[in-house]
């Protein structure tokens, strides 16, 4: 599903250049869940980012669904982003005045889909999340872990084919994380593609192979007890 050949990224603070990606080629296949792994400066949430469309790389090939995505527009790249990839945060990126309903309904809107469907549809994927019974609280009246199962909730109300994840645990205590990375399995059961980025170990081996990245380079790969080849 996903093939980069030998991103780069590289980017000035003041008069530095800082090499963020100095060459990472990688696969990952459709259907898979990968965790992308290592200290931090490493590099892991710059090459999500570019993974997810979010940014473009200074150099190097990124490919989706065997179309090359990198020298997309703005506009062609939003659209991916919006037909193929969902997104979670470790900062949940919720609208704070807005109903969980409203958050998870938000990219229909953008997707152009009518009202009766977008709240059937935001319906539907709050109760996949476990949260049917918080339809209408606010963030400030969830806890984290449920900040975070809104966030998927949105993240995949579209069913998206792919789902980047960057620290989702981050901002959790332990039970709560556990049960974040237990839906992301279930997710994973029902053939989304799973990335997760994350510096915790418990957290990626909930994935079937563990990329770790070092100093801007892909330093080596693992597959976990949860591989099914």
């Amino acid at each position: 599903m996903i093939q980069t050949i030998d991103i780069k990224k590289s980017y000035r603070v003041g008069e530095v250049k800082v090499e963020a990606l100095r060459g990472v080629s990688l696969r990952i296949r459709k259907g898979e869940f990968v965790s992308i792994t290592g200290p931090s400066g490493s590099g892991k949430s710059t090459l999500m980012h570019i993974l997810g469309c979010l940014d473009r790389p200074t150099s190097g090939k990124l490919f989706l669904d065997d179309g090359e995505v990198g020298k997309l527009n703005d506009n062609a790249l939003a659209e991916v982003r919006n037909k193929k990839i969902g997104f979670v945060f470790q900062q949940f990126n919720l609208l704070p005045r807005a109903t969980a309903l409203h958050n998870v309904e938000l990219p229909l809107i953008y997707a152009g889909v009518r009202m009766r469907e977008r709240m059937e549809r935001a319906k539907i994927a709050l109760e996949k999340v476990g949260l049917s019974h918080r339809l209408y609280h606010r963030p400030n009246e969830l806890s984290g872990g449920e900040r975070q199962r809104v966030a998927i909730a949105r993240a995949v109300v579209n069913n998206p084919p792919l789902i980047l994840a960057d620290e989702p645990t981050g901002n959790l205590d332990s039970k709560a994380g556990q049960g974040i990375m237990e839906l992301f399995q279930k997710l994973h059961e029902e053939g989304h593609t799973l990335i997760v980025v994350t510096h915790e170990r418990y957290v990626a081996e909930f994935s079937e192979r563990i990329i770790h990245i070092r100093d801007g380079l892909l330093e080596k790969e693992e597959e976990t007890v949860n591989c099914k080849r």
